[in-house]
């Protein structure tokens, strides 16, 4: 049996946290309530003889419209409406805040076409700076460190430094109140083929949106990895003659690419572990996307056995036609893999940080993580030149020290001035996130007398007593008077009750990560015997998904080269068939909910 988190915690640990949580509730309650319109007014009057938009503020404070008022922007304006952006919006570093103003003014010169006024910025950030952060206690940029992941990560993100942007759809949604294209309506190609009004352009204007669209809209890709941008191949060794799987990927979609292209090719090869072998799982997918363009291509072996004929050093494996400009990683819609749509953003964000609480590290893990990572490998053992041209980094801003380079010291400094022997390993354990990592937490290991005895939320508490007194006992609201106003309180309810129990489920991992060492220590002192801490056992019920776990994590280390390829070529065929049973087993869910719902339906 695995140990226990909480194995050497006082009985009465969860009072102790109980009484920090609500503590923090009550800071965190404390933050200064919004003002009213009046009381806005009233500030900028204020604000106008100090020397030290967005629509939904212009309509609430009725400074009125939005356009007109950025036209006419004045500094109190300015410092009023940052002043709202904190009051009413989970702002909390003064690093975001800051961002909001470097982009506020942006959109001050996209609309007036001039920048803002030298000084009125001045005094707007020593306004910030001496006003809306010690009132809002905004958090210092910097203050949680920047954390580092090692070589026993993460595959592709920490073997090529790509932001996620470079894999996934990184595309953020667009306004719905249309502001975006008051803006940039000049700037945004039209769909000629759509209906047109009195003000339709001519000719010659449509023949020119045509040819932009076909640099847009009409491309026929999504801004992600695509078959078309990895060159799988089989290559002859230089030294031993032998024929291995070796791959190259052009990553095109990196930060600033419509402005200034600096697309960039990674290079990989077989990995003796097979748990970090990337090319094995590029294999994997595109045999169940059924992508390669040679027929004979339907299973692992029959790509790993394949040799590179006559003088030639290399056979690439070519995708279908068809197969292109699909995405490699997609995403889930319902029950289905959708076949064209890219995996979003925030789904690799929350797998990311999901997935490394429940393997026992402190920190969620971001993609920010990885591209640390793997700029502080190739920091040193390349050059400089290689390095930031890895990262799409511009030399001329030394933007790797600004913002990658590993704030731990990776270096034996002490035995070096010593003349000592230096304790390279102990250094390289101490500068990533793997030191800090406890195998027996996971991401939700709330004890259950936390919930029992966790006090009522007193907001929550209120909302309830609001829609209790709307709904006067009814259960069904439907055509209720205040129906409306029942089901906004029902929604903000519920999101505050979630938001609560990932605040407590957060703050509990703290709790136990900062009294962990003291708990254990005690135990020490108090001669209790030590639990034998036992790995977790691999218990799947599908033999596929068993044995493929079995060989990424416990593999023999005297492999052969021959025993190598045969595994390699079972852990990809095992991937295929998992992805496609678990493809298979959603739709036979999904068939039986719809049954389900066929029987309920015909018995009322």
């Amino acid at each position: 049996m695995a140990h226990r988190p909480n194995t050497n915690a006082p009985s009465d640990h969860h009072v102790d946290f109980l009484q920090q949580f609500v503590a923090k509730e009550r800071e965190r309650a404390a933050k200064p309530a919004p003002l009213s319109a009046q009381e806005h007014a009233a500030n900028r009057k204020r604000l106008g003889t100090v020397r030290f938009v967005k629509p939904k503020y212009c309509s609430e404070m009725n400074v009125g419209d939005w356009r007109a008022t950025i036209v006419n922007l004045t500094r109190d304006i300015v410092m009023d409406f940052f002043l709202f952006v904190c009051s009413n919006y989970r702002v909390r570093s003064w690093g975001t805040s800051e961002e909001y103003m470097r982009q506020f003014q942006q959109l001050y010169t996209t609309v007036t076409g001039q920048y803002m006024d030298r000084n009125d910025a001045k005094e707007v950030y020593k306004y910030h700076h001496h006003i809306l952060v010690p009132r809002f206690g905004l958090r210092a940029p910097n203050i949680d460190g920047k954390p580092v992941l090692n070589e026993d990560s993460l595959r592709l993100l920490c073997y090529t430094g790509v932001r996620p942007a470079e894999l996934v759809d990184g595309q953020r949604k667009g306004p719905k109140d249309g502001s975006l294209e008051k803006l940039f309506g000049r700037k945004v190609v039209q769909d000629v083929e759509a209906d047109v009004d009195s003000d339709a352009p001519d000719e010659e204007t449509q023949h020119l949106d045509q040819l932009l669209l076909q640099e847009t809209t009409k491309r026929g890709r999504p801004k992600a990895l695509c078959y078309e941008d990895i060159l799988l191949m089989l290559v002859r060794h230089p030294t031993t003659g032998a024929t291995i799987p070796a791959m190259a990927i052009k990553f095109i979609h990196h930060k600033g690419a419509d402005n200034k292209p600096k697309p960039t090719i990674f290079f990989f090869t077989p990995t003796r572990k097979l748990l970090f072998n990337v090319i094995m799982v590029i294999i994997a997918l595109a045999l169940d996307d059924n992508a390669f363009d040679a027929p004979s291509l339907t299973d692992a072996a029959s790509v790993y056995t394949k040799h590179v004929p006559g003088p030639t050093q290399c056979i690439p494996l070519r995708w279908k036609k068809e197969k292109l400009k699909i995405p490699v990683f997609r995403r889930i819609q319902g029950t289905l893999l959708s076949e064209v749509e890219p995996m979003t953003y925030s789904k690799l964000y929350y797998d990311m940080g999901r997935q490394s609480l429940d393997a026992g590290f402190e920190k969620a893990w971001t993609p920010r993580f990885a591209r640390r990572g793997a700029a502080n490998a190739a920091n040193g053992d390349a050059p400089d030149s290689v390095r930031d041209q890895m990262m799409r980094h511009d030399p001329k801003f030394a933007t790797f020290s600004g913002a990658y380079l590993n704030e731990n010291a990776r270096f034996d400094l002490q035995n070096a001035f010593l003349e000592e022997e230096k304790q390279d390993q102990l250094f390289r354990m101490f500068a990533h996130v793997s030191l800090t990592r406890d195998p027996r937490a996971v991401r939700d290991m709330v004890p259950e007398e936390v919930w029992i005895n966790t006090p009522p939320d007193p907001e929550i508490m209120a909302l309830e007593e609001e829609r209790a007194a709307l709904k006067q006992g009814r259960y069904r609201i439907e055509g209720h008077v205040a129906e409306k106003r029942i089901r906004e309180l029902t929604n903000k309810i519920s999101t505050k009750r979630a938001t609560r129990d990932r605040t407590i489920v957060k703050e509990y991992r703290e709790y136990y990560f900062y009294n962990r060492p003291t708990w254990d220590i005690e135990a020490q002192a108090r001669d209790v015997e030590e639990e034998a801490y036992e790995v977790p056992t691999i218990d799947l019920t599908i033999p596929e998904r068993a044995r493929l776990a079995d060989l990424l994590c416990f593999q023999p280390t005297n492999w052969t080269d021959e025993e190598a390829t045969q595994y390699n070529i079972e852990a990809t065929n095992l991937m295929s068939r998992v992805k496609q049973q678990m493809r298979h087993s959603r739709r036979r869910r999904f068939r039986r909910a719809v049954v389900l719902w066929a029987l309920v339906d015909a018995s009322t």
